[in-house]
């Protein structure tokens, strides 16, 4: 068969009729709320475990009805009866929700040996369980959560909807032509200096334009945040809301972010090694991912890159080559490039048992290939992992990049083994890529400290901006030229408004790669099970215990050196 970019199939996932759907999980609920007083300190293990299975079972049908609507209307956010149907499931699922908190209220209260006996009683569904017990010292009263549910449907999360709506319909005049985001920064890539700078000044101009609105909304976003986790819920700062989410210890992240500012030169070393590569008196911050000289890039149509991303997975294990078939040959991606749809890519887990949706925007790019591959491999996770149950199947976040940027180093592999002569250009790419998705996302984190404190100071957007070009040239260092424009750049980076602190997972999951691929390349085929079944695991277990049993210490400095001393010996090879 041939594989052409397509519109993904819902119906896995579509409900026959909305009505009755909406009946169904109310039904559902009501009879999980009839057995509210079978919640004592005395109640048996195969009764408590009879409604754990209950709770699964409407988890499962509440994910599909909500993925459904996400779906489509990520697919055009300018449909109307989408966005209100997306509206109207996420109001309905969060009074949903408020009605059976009681369950993880009542749990968290029973007595430590009562919770222990159940938890050892659970079986699979323990980590579960203790993930409920982790939360205990920041939850408030029952109707107190109740307030915040409520408050979070109709405050934060539709601010953070606006700015999905708002961002998605920008239109950028580029060289008398109409492009969307995705279309317009294929340009930053160009092989001209001019070009690569109009598209970033095309770009951020438009963020520029509509900061009062952006900042605004960022700036209430960061408010709520302070206010219910420092405030409320008595949390230290604002990351160790992100750091308790993701079940990790403080030192392992501080860890993390104190090792990745101790090797930034080795970054801005490479970006000197690429501005001699393009002959240039000066690199500035428009020539970052400029390709390098009298190569253009050659346009990959869609099955090709399929078929490439698909070879990657079977080299290193036909598992993996299999579980990605699955969520193709469901039709589960859209690769079309079309109006009002979401920028960038990502991949959506359902339930368990359905094949994880994908959304790609396919221009033909090497770096489209290799977000394929990135966007597959998290896919690949998913049904790695679909033993478990439906609330342990979804690793936590720094996890969750461990199987798509271990693709892409695959993908990156193959394509070296295809073209030798290219050898150095795909180390380039890779290095770009490393930047890209580590000390560009520990920056992200950086800037994110400053500016909650910054807000929640009362300090003004143009002062964001200013912390935010102050970061940027230290990292970066002060031999690239910045434009004062990029001081805006922090608008148009979605995780910092939907998922504070989120983008410390990209460089956890990276260094993590790092480390596993050495090891790969020491032990061989033999090495592979070993990461399958670190996947297999989805978040059933602490981050600290997956990756222990991979012969991993996320809390040692040397461990996080370990991955920067690999990118090292790249420079070194392109030096």
């Amino acid at each position: 068969m041939t594989y052409i970019p397509s519109s993904w199939n819902l119906a896995d996932i579509a409900p026959k009729d909305i009505k009755q759907a909406f009946q169904h999980i109310e039904q559902h609920a009501s009879q999980l709320e009839a057995q509210r007083p079978t919640l004592t300190n005395t109640i048996p293990a195969d009764q408590f475990l009879t409604l754990i299975t209950q709770f699964e079972t409407l988890r499962q049908e509440s994910s599909r009805l909500s993925s459904f609507a996400e779906l489509q209307f990520a697919e055009n956010s300018a449909n109307a009866d989408a966005a209100a149907l997306r509206s109207r499931i996420e109001i309905f699922l969060t009074k949903i929700s408020n009605r059976l908190l009681f369950f993880s209220l009542w749990f968290k209260k029973l007595p430590a040996a009562k919770a222990q006996e159940l938890i050892h009683a659970s079986g699979k569904y323990h980590y579960y369980l203790e993930e409920i017990r982790r939360y205990k010292p920041y939850t408030l009263k029952e109707d107190e959560e109740k307030i915040i549910n409520i408050k979070d449907t109709t405050g934060v999360s539709a601010l953070n909807t606006v700015y999905s709506i708002f961002t998605s319909q920008f239109e950028y005049d580029f060289e008398g032509k109409k492009l969307n985001q995705n279309e317009l920064l294929v340009h930053v890539r160009d092989p001209s200096p001019q070009r690569r700078e109009a598209a970033y000044r095309t770009l951020l101009t438009k963020y520029q334009q509509h900061q009062d609105v952006l900042g605004e909304i960022y700036k209430d976003i960061i408010l709520d945040w302070g206010e219910e986790n420092m405030g409320l819920r008595g949390y230290k700062n604002p990351i160790q809301v992100r750091h308790v989410h993701n079940d990790l210890p403080d030192k392992a992240v501080q860890t993390l972010l104190d090792v990745a500012q101790k090797n930034i030169s080795l970054f801005q070393r490479f970006f000197e090694l690429k501005r001699k590569k393009l002959n240039l008196p000066a690199l500035r911050r428009f020539d970052l991912y400029a390709p390098l000289p009298q190569k253009p890039e050659q346009k990959i149509d869609y099955d090709a890159a399929i078929r490439r991303v698909l070879d990657a997975y079977q080299h290193f294990s036909p598992q993996f080559k299999a579980a990605a078939e699955q969520i193709i040959k469901a039709g589960h991606i859209h690769s079309l490039v079309q109006k009002n749809k979401n920028t960038g890519a990502f991949c959506c887990s359902v339930t368990a048992q359905i094949p994880p949706y994908v959304l790609l925007n396919y221009t033909g790019t090497l770096r489209d290939v290799s977000t394929l591959a990135h966007e597959l491999g998290h896919g690949v996770h998913h049904v790695l992992a679909k033993e478990q149950t439906e609330f342990t199947f979804h690793s936590c976040l720094p996890l969750a990049e461990t199987a798509s940027i271990f693709g892409e180093m695959l993908l990156t592999e193959k394509l070296k083994t295809e073209n030798p002569a290219r050898v150095e250009e795909l180390i380039f790419a890779k290095l770009e890529d490393i930047y890209a998705s580590i000390i560009r996302q520990i920056w992200f984190v950086l800037f994110e400290q400053k500016a909650h404190q910054a807000i929640a100071e009362g300090k003004s957007i143009p002062e964001l901006n200013k912390i935010y070009l102050e970061e940027l040239r230290q990292q970066l260092g002060y031999s690239i030229e910045i434009d004062d424009l990029f001081a805006h750049e922090w608008c148009y980076i979605p995780h910092i408004f939907h998922t504070p602190f989120y983008c410390y997972a990209y460089a956890f999951g990276n260094l993590l790669v790092l480390a596993l691929w050495e090891m790969y390349q020491e032990k061989g085929p033999s090495f592979a099970p070993k990461i399958i079944e670190m996947l297999a695991k989805g978040g059933s277990e602490s981050p600290l215990e997956i990756t222990r049993g991979a012969g991993v210490d996320i809390t040692s400095a040397k461990f996080w050196q370990k991955g920067f001393d690999v990118i090292e010996r790249m420079i070194k090879e392109i030096e």
